[in-house]
């Protein structure tokens, strides 16, 4: 890593990689409460509990420039991506849906100039190691993913580089990451609340029985990921860049898998080590 007196600014990736362990576990868990709601209302629920703990600190910091861009992101990522995310995760499992919808790192890539960032030639190698890293994983299990699902998430990765995009506009315009990780979740969560109504369901929150330790680990994964995480994230994307961010974060799908099998549900592979081996060699390359 390059030194401040050299001119070469130094990378810090801690923030991007706290959120990509955040960003590990929640998937997992979404795919059990998929059992127990519909998919908008979870997604309803999940945003509004991250937009409610954001609240105060939002309102304290205040909203500067960039806000409009950071309602469009969450909208677009939030609302709509992670919805397509979740239908995903119901078709092929958070273990599957996951790595592909990561695909949309290389697509960050593509389009970070349009943002203004520089796209380093290591980005790319790294990107693509990804790319192909995370293909092996979904597949690492021996089973052909289901075409529906893989569709479903290629889909949400399009409408997530779309969203990021826009989140680094609204943070380049001055927008704090707290308050812009509030716009985001709130935008989401009434946009998520509107179309429940529109569709004649705004109470229809339970398709089983939840209990109340069921809901406390809903609210504790819904915040760790849409409060703490998603904080934590745009923070990296201030400071580290967005072309950066979202590579450190592709840690996400490899934990994804390595937390899965340590709780019982797979059983690792050679590809699956593989595929992992790939994205730590491109965190590598890209910190360096």
């Amino acid at each position: 890593m390059g030194s401040a007196e050299n001119g070469v600014a130094l990378v810090n990736p801690i923030p991007a990689l706290i959120a990509a362990l955040i960003w590990a576990f929640s998937p997992i868990y979404y795919g059990v409460y998929l059992k127990k709601f519909g998919m908008l209302t979870l997604n309803f629920i999940r945003t509004s509990l991250g937009a409610g703990v954001l609240l105060l600190p939002a309102l304290y910091f205040g909203f500067q420039q960039g806000a409009i861009f950071a309602v469009l992101s969450g909208v677009i990522t939030l609302a709509v991506g992670d919805s397509l995310f979740l239908i995903s995760i119901r078709e092929v499992g958070a273990s599957v849906a996951t790595p592909v919808v990561y695909t949309y790192v290389l697509l960050i890539q593509l389009t970070a100039f349009s943002v203004g960032e520089s796209v380093l030639a290591t980005n790319i190698v790294s990107a693509t190691l990804i790319i192909v890293g995370v293909l092996l994983l979904s597949r690492g299990g021996g089973q052909a993913p289901r075409i529906k699902g893989i569709i479903i998430a290629l889909g949400a990765s399009l409408i997530w580089t779309v969203g990021q995009d826009l989140l680094k506009v609204a943070s380049s315009a001055g927008l704090q990451f707290v308050s812009l990780a509030f716009l985001r979740d709130g935008s989401a969560a009434i946009a998520l609340g509107l179309t429940l109504l529109v569709r004649g369901r705004p109470l229809s929150f339970f398709k089983k029985k939840v209990t109340p330790r069921e809901g406390g680990y809903l609210a504790i994964v819904s915040i760790s990921d849409l409060a703490l995480g998603s904080a934590i994230y745009v923070y990296s994307v201030s400071t580290t860049g967005l072309a950066l961010t979202v590579i450190l974060t592709s840690l996400s799908p490899f934990l994804t898998q390595v937390f899965s099998k340590l709780l019982g549900k797979e059983t690792p592979t050679n590809m699956d080590i593989l595929g992992g081996l790939l994205i730590v060699l491109a965190l590598v390359i890209v910190t360096i």
